[in-house]
């Protein structure tokens, strides 16, 4: 045996056992983080999901590399599972996403007296859609996450639709805004 492989053998442990709790630690905290969240996205669902999904992949990537002898193809099983789980991750998130986005633009009801009410009191097209949000019973932190704005841009959208309808809460806002529906 050369002095490389022996340095190889020595050293090969080390690094299994430093993957292993580097991987085992890191997924516990993001799964951790990720339940508890107070975004409204992804669901209650979703982040268990996604939380099991990281904690399973460390726990396979970590038996794989463990308790499976040395060879190339256990190397090439680890590799897929690493490789897997890291885009697992990304390919959930994008896909809820666009799910996400295609069911926030088909849930905008938009009644025949809006739109001469938003002409009326020169409501622009973004502000409608706050209205609408406002009126389906959304926080603003929700309506910030559903239009991909910042809680202070709703904010700001929120006091500007006060001050052109002349009302002072949401309360004043739905009624006003169910009085056209009727």
């Amino acid at each position: 045996m050369s002095a490389g492989d022996k340095a190889y053998n020595e050293a090969l442990p080390v690094i299994k056992y430093y993957y292993t709790t580097a991987t085992s630690l890191s997924s516990v905290i993001a799964a951790s983080v990720i339940m508890t969240s107070d975004f409204s996205f992804p669901s209650g669902k979703d982040r268990l999901l996604l939380s099991v999904v990281i904690i399973s992949g460390a726990v396979l990537q970590s038996l794989v590399l463990l308790f499976i002898p040395d060879d190339v193809v256990m190397a090439l099983v680890f590799v897929f599972l690493l490789f897997f789980f890291a885009t697992s991750i990304p390919f959930f998130l994008t896909y809820k996403v666009r799910i996400r986005t295609k069911e926030s633009t088909e849930s905008i009801p938009c009644s025949p007296g809006m739109d001469g009410f938003c002409i009326e009191h020169e409501i622009s097209p973004r502000e409608a859609e706050i209205i609408t949000e406002i009126c389906n019973g959304l926080s603003n932190k929700e309506i910030a996450d559903k239009l991909f704005i910042t809680l202070q841009t709703v904010k700001d959208h929120t006091s500007r639709i006060y001050a052109k309808t002349n009302v002072r809460s949401r309360m004043q806002l739905m009624t006003l805004i169910r009085n056209l529906k009727s």
